[in-house]
C-alpha cells in the first residue's frame, strides 16, 4: 500500500481494493435490448466486442426496470443464465423485473403478509439464479420520449412497503440493490424535453423525503443509485449529492455520461471533460462512486441508453483520477460491493 493510498486509507475508514489494471472498467449497468428482434445470442457477440473496444473486463447485466411481464421487452435473470456460463469472467448477472412488476402494480396499502410472502419468494428465486444483486429497480422513471413511445413512466413512493421489504432483504443477504430514481426535490412541471411523450404527467410531485426514508430504513441495504451525471430532470447536483452522501453511507452511485452540458448535474462539460466540482466530489468520496453506463446492446450495436460516446466518456472520467481513486472507481468499489471474484 503507498502512501497515497494509506492516507486515503485512513481519510475515509475502509480499504479501497486495486483494479487488476487500472485501465480495466467494470460496467455496473448495462441490458440487453431483445425487442423488436429477440437475438440474446446476438447481443451478447455485440456487448463482448465493444466491451474489448473500450477496456470493459467485466459488464453486470440487468433487465430494465420493466412494468409488465407481457411487454416485448420483458426478461429476468433466468433467461440471462447462458451468459455467465458461457463467460464467468466477463459478466455478473443482476434480476427483477418480476419484483419492479410487483412493486409497481401493488398499492402499498394492500400489502399484507401473503403479498410479502410471495414478494420474498420472488427475491429468494432471483437468489438461487445466480443474482449478485437486485435491479434494475425504479422509484421513479420519467419516460424519454427519444427512447420510444414504449419507453415507461414509473412512480411509486419510495418507502412503498414492498421496498422498504426489499431493503431488508438486501441487507440480510448483502446483495445490493440497483436502483432507478429521478429526484424530484420539490413539486415541479415536467420539463419541456419531456412533454412529447404523453405517458409522463404534466407535473411532477417532490419525492425526496420518502426517498431519504427508504435509505434510512435499513441502514444496511446497499443501494446503488445509478445514472449519475446525466439524468433528464438535472436535480443530482453536486451539493444536492454530497448532503445526501453525507446523511446516508449507505448510498451509492454510478456514472452514466452520455454526454456534457451546462448544467450543474451534468459531470462533463460541453467540451467532453469531468467538470472540477465533479472530480472534487469524487475525491472526497472515492469509495461511493462506479461506473454504469445504461447501454442497450442489441445484434446489431448499442440500440439506446448510453452510445459508444458514453463509453468514452466513462474512460475519460476513469482517467482524470488520480490513484488509487481511479481504480476503485474504474473496478475495485463494484468488486467490493457486488463481491466480484478476481
Amino acid at each position: 500500500m503507498n502512501i497515497r493510498t494509506l492516507f486515503l486509507t485512513l481519510l475515509i475508514g475502509v480499504s479501497i481494493p486495486a483494479a487488476v489494471s487500472s485501465a480495466e472498467m467494470i460496467d455496473t449497468h448495462m441490458h440487453f435490448q431483445l425487442a423488436p428482434t429477440r437475438d440474446p445470442e446476438g447481443s451478447l457477440r455485440t456487448a463482448l466486442a465493444i466491451m474489448d473496444k473500450h477496456g470493459i473486463g467485466r459488464s453486470l447485466l440487468m433487465p430494465p426496470p420493466i412494468v409488465s411481464a407481457s411487454a416485448r421487452t420483458y426478461y429476468d435473470i433466468d433467461d440471462m443464465a447462458f451468459v455467465v456460463r458461457q463467460h464467468p469472467q466477463r459478466f455478473a448477472l443482476l434480476g427483477g423485473s418480476r419484483l419492479n412488476i410487483m412493486i409497481h402494480e401493488t398499492p402499498a396499502a394492500s400489502v399484507d403478509a401473503a403479498k410479502k410472502a410471495s414478494f420474498r419468494a420472488q427475491a429468494d428465486a432471483v437468489v438461487a439464479a445466480g443474482a449478485v444483486g437486485f435491479g434494475e429497480i425504479a422509484i421513479h422513471h420519467v419516460s424519454i420520449p427519444a427512447m420510444g413511445s414504449q419507453h415507461a413512466y414509473e412512480s411509486v413512493p419510495a418507502d412503498h412497503p414492498l421496498l422498504l421489504q426489499l431493503a431488508d432483504i438486501a441487507a440480510e443477504l448483502n446483495m445490493p440493490v440497483d436502483l432507478h430514481f429521478d429526484l424530484v426535490p420539490e413539486d415541479m412541471p415536467l420539463p419541456e424535453v419531456l412533454r412529447p411523450n404523453p405517458l409522463n404527467p404534466a407535473k411532477l410531485e417532490a419525492n425526496a423525503e420518502p426517498f431519504k426514508r427508504f435509505l434510512a430504513h435499513n441502514r444496511q441495504a446497499k443501494i446503488i443509485w445509478s445514472h449519475v451525471g446525466f439524468e433528464p430532470l438535472l436535480n443530482r447536483q453536486p451539493k444536492r449529492v454530497a448532503a445526501l452522501l453525507d446523511a446516508f453511507p449507505n448510498l451509492y452511485m454510478s456514472f452514466r455520461l452520455n454526454r456534457g452540458g451546462p448544467n450543474p448535474a451534468a459531470a462533463i462539460d460541453p467540451e467532453g471533460k469531468l467538470k472540477a466540482q465533479w472530480q472534487e466530489l469524487i475525491l472526497r468520496y472515492p469509495e461511493r462512486f462506479m461506473l454504469g453506463s445504461d447501454s442497450f446492446y442489441d445484434h446489431n450495436g448499442i440500440s439506446r441508453g448510453s452510445s459508444e460516446e458514453g463509453l468514452a466518456n466513462l474512460r475519460m472520467l476513469v482517467e482524470s483520477l488520480p490513484e488509487p481513486v481511479r481504480s476503485a472507481v474504474a473496478s475495485g468499489n463494484a468488486v467490493r460491493l457486488y463481491r466480484l471474484d478476481r
